[in-house]
């Protein structure tokens, strides 16, 4: 099963005419892993280079917010305008010919350079636990349309890891 989610990120500037930073990713999901898991959680981080020290098979064993400090996540705001460190829906899966697609919106994203893209795929537990993950590097976030991001793997782990991935509970 493939699922597309884009990240639309949306500054301000169109006020000040300039054009919004946009970043838009694909994530590939196993239909067993969507059968597992009650959420996904997306979060923005800083020093993207060193996460796992650059290497994201170690980042995605692992809750990433017992890998890194609070201060490093980005606050991004929900499309209520809400600001968090990491933003998390539910899976919600929309069929689109052989593959399913999900859009997400977030707004809020900073322009910088060297950023982490996280997604955790939260269980169905209560606590969640780490059902699977998956990271990405971002060089830069440009005002307008930044690189498309092409078919993230999001890393089943079986059993999933005993720990809560929540960055904000």
């Amino acid at each position: 099963m493939r699922a597309r989610l884009a990240w639309l990120g949306l500054l301000g500037l169109a006020a000040c005419g300039g054009p919004q930073p946009q970043l838009q990713f694909d994530f590939v999901l196993s239909a067993l892993l969507a059968d597992q898991i009650s959420e996904l959680q997306v979060s923005l981080v800083t020093n993207g280079k060193s996460l796992g020290n650059g290497d994201c098979v170690t980042v995605q064993s692992n809750c990433l917010n017992k890998q890194i400090t609070a201060d490093r996540f980005i606050r991004v705001q929900d499309a209520s305008g809400v600001e968090h460190r990491a933003l998390r829906f539910a899976l919600s899966l929309k069929p689109a010919g052989a593959n399913s697609s999900q859009d997400v919106t977030v707004q809020g994203i900073p322009l910088g350079k060297d950023y982490g893209l996280v997604i955790e795929a939260l269980s169905k537990d209560n606590p969640p636990q780490l059902a699977g993950s998956t990271c990405d590097y971002v060089q830069e976030i440009n005002a307008g349309m930044n690189p498309r991001k092409l078919a993230i793997a999001i890393k089943p782990l079986t059993p999933p890891v005993n720990c809560d991935p929540r960055v904000e509970k």
